[in-house]
């Protein structure tokens, strides 16, 4: 069942695995493409290297110790024995394939691990590597997670990213031709990027033929490029409502097939600079869910959709 107004990623789990699963993450010790000198050495100006290792996470922990403690914190919280592992520091495809291999078939040999979910780039995906997740897909779950973040080259250059949309384009393409399932990751509320880039982004989503959409509001993490922008005032933060506004309208222009597998992301409180409404994920959550609830709107309705195209849905519940 889904309660929401759009393809929710519960929802999806329940329906692929018949029961709810969980994603518990695992730090690999990765760097990327903008940071290891081969693009260039200061990563993008949003990012502190900090703000995506999981709380659990110490140097030196092997995968299995980690997900001893991450799958034990999840079992007494949502008594559940299934899980995605999640690796999601960095780049999760930037390593050497065998490097790679033993480390994923490390969490897959895990009690209750039901798959594999990658956060990754899209230009740091070598072929080989395609060609090891395409093997992997065949035997389990694997879900990749290519940070796109925009679908509009200058913002990416202005957030140095590194990597250009035709460099998107080619990685789901490769992807998808071996069969591998992928989501995009998206930034809304860029410093500079218009309500008309940002939503075209939606297009490029559905373009794409990507399985899922990961959205998240711009956070300003201490000892960042972006965080000095902010401090000199060169540029202005969207508020709560603002977010929710734009979030619901990319959601009203995402296929209704698509899993949204989040509306809102997350930093850690200790590291956040602003906005200070992003410390609430649950209140922003509900406040994507209100506004397309006062709009009388749902996934994909600017395409022509109607509710009951969105999988799984229970409409009853959202009226």
């Amino acid at each position: 069942m889904n309660k929401n107004r759009y393809h929710s990623l519960n929802a999806f789990f329940r329906n692929t695995f018949g029961e709810k699963v969980y994603k518990v993450s695992i730090a690999g010790g990765f760097t990327c493409p903008t940071r290891d000198g081969s693009k260039g050495t200061e990563g993008c100006v949003f990012c502190n290297p900090e703000g995506s290792e999981p709380k659990h996470y110490k140097p030196g922990m092997t995968v299995t110790q980690q997900l001893e403690l991450a799958t034990e914190y999840v079992r007494e919280r949502h008594e559940t024995d299934n899980f995605l592992a999640y690796f999601q520091d960095y780049t999760t495809t930037y390593k050497d394939v065998k490097s790679l291999e033993i480390m994923y078939r490390e969490a897959l040999n895990f009690p209750g691990i039901r798959g594999l979910s990658l956060c990754t780039r899209p230009d740091s995906i070598s072929d080989d590597v395609m060609d090891l997740l395409k093997d992997l897909s065949q035997e389990t779950f694997v879900w990749v997670e290519l940070g796109v973040q925009s679908s509009c080259d200058l913002t990416l250059l202005r957030m140095n990213r590194g990597h250009t949309v035709y460099d998107s384009e080619k990685a789901f393409e490769k992807l998808h031709n071996r069969g591998i399932r992928t989501a995009a990751h998206v930034i809304l509320g860029f410093p500079g990027e218009s309500k008309q880039e940002t939503l075209a982004t939606a297009e490029f989503v559905n373009k794409s033929g990507t399985a899922g959409v990961k959205l998240q509001n711009l956070h300003i993490i201490k000892n960042t490029k972006l965080a000095e922008l902010h401090k000199n005032n060169e540029f202005d933060l969207i508020s709560r409502s603002e977010y929710a506004e734009l979030a619901a309208d990319f959601i009203q222009r995402i296929r209704p097939e698509v899993v949204i597998q989040r509306v809102t992301g997350e930093a850690p409180p200790r590291m956040l600079v602003a906005p200070e409404w992003a410390i609430n994920k649950l209140a922003v959550m509900n406040r994507v869910r209100r506004e397309l609830m006062y709009r009388d709107s749902w996934q994909g309705k600017d395409l022509g959709y109607t509710m009951e195209d969105i999988p799984f849905i229970q409409k009853s519940s959202i009226l």
